[in-house]
């Protein structure tokens, strides 16, 4: 069986008090001739992605370390509700909650949001004001599983973010947090650790294109900023782009750019902190995500002995010392891939 195909359990899982609304049931040139350093420490910590279509197309969980069995999600869902389409699968920091866009529980024809406990035994199609909601992209949901942010075309710009919250088992009315965006796109969110905060892409071409920024806002929609363009990096430029950041343990920022192929950069906390590359010996490594303990979980695509160029997954420490493959022998849907406890 091939770790894609996998469909064993994960090894923890969290049960937590439900409301009543629950229902149960570039390639680049030759790849780099290198060795991969010793492990990383692993002190836990989770990993969901989905396939590429070509490998099936679903959606998995995976323990961040060297030998784990990823745990087939979407073949779990099948003995809840069938379904045909899940588009991608996040975690929220805690690990508890998973949040997925899916043809399931009804929502045949057009996928929406829906969420689920980690041990997959309650789920919950997110529904406000009487409508379910549809989310134009990844999306993210924040510890505690009462916080979603999602992107979406209702807004002023071409692709806005929306912040919908539960109080008291109730999914209120949706808020709109990229206002203030000076940009057409907003979009790939990634929340705080304490829900307050979101990080996403910014810029005026969509699917990070060309000048695609990074900008923050907070959860209420207050305080829009953005933190860093793509002109600012090292020999940088408008025809570079920043993609996919996520929340290191002391605020920073982890990211994927371009300025010198695709590379996975830091961005210290602190207004005037200047980029840092992570890890100099890996290229073409994409779409980061960052663990509880700080480790960077990211889609490498020049390992040795990956001549496709497939998606794999890497685990490195924090300042790239380190590093371990995970997932190796498929390719990982570059749409979007979460870090969770």
């Amino acid at each position: 069986m091939t770790p894609g195909q996998a469909t064993a359990r994960a090894s923890t899982s969290f049960e937590v008090a439900l409301p009543n609304q629950f229902y149960l049931g570039y390639s680049s040139a030759a790849p780099l001739t290198l060795t991969v350093t010793a492990p990383p420490t692993a002190t836990g910590g989770h990993i969901v992605y989905r396939l590429s279509d070509d490998d099936g197309g679903h959606l998995y969980r995976l323990a961040a370390q060297a030998g784990a069995v990823p745990e087939d999600i979407s073949a779990a869902l099948d003995d809840l509700s069938p379904g045909t389409d899940d588009e991608f699968l996040n975690i929220s920091p805690d690990g508890r909650w998973l949040l997925l866009s899916t043809d399931r529980f009804g929502c045949t024809g057009w996928p929406c949001l829906a969420l689920a406990t980690s041990g997959l035994t309650a789920t919950e199609v997110i529904s406000a004001n009487g409508a379910v909601l549809h989310a134009d992209g990844f999306s993210a949901v924040a510890s505690g599983g009462d916080l979603v942010v999602y992107p979406s075309g209702d807004g002023p710009h071409g692709s806005d973010l929306w912040a919908v919250t539960r109080d008291g088992g109730r999914w209120l009315t949706p808020t709109l947090l990229t206002s203030n965006s000076p940009y057409t796109y907003n979009a790939q969110p990634a929340l705080s650790a304490d829900g307050r905060r979101v990080a996403f892409d910014c810029g005026d071409e969509p699917y990070a294109g060309a000048g695609t920024a990074l900008c923050e806002v907070q959860t209420d929609g207050s305080g829009f900023r953005v933190l860093l363009t793509p002109d600012q990096g090292p020999g940088g430029s408008d025809s570079n782009a920043l993609h996919h950041p996520d929340y290191a343990p002391d605020g920073g920022l982890v990211f994927e750019a371009d300025w010198n192929g695709e590379q996975i950069w830091r961005l210290p906390p602190g207004s005037a902190s200047l980029p840092q590359l992570v890890a100099a010996q890996f290229s073409n490594d994409n779409s980061p995500c960052v663990l509880p303990d700080g480790r960077i979980v990211s889609l490498w695509l020049e390992r040795p002995g990956n001549p496709s160029g497939q998606h794999e997954i890497k685990v490195m420490a924090a300042d790239g010392s380190a590093s371990t493959m995970v997932l190796t022998g498929v390719d990982v849907a570059d749409g979007g891939i979460g870090c969770g406890r």
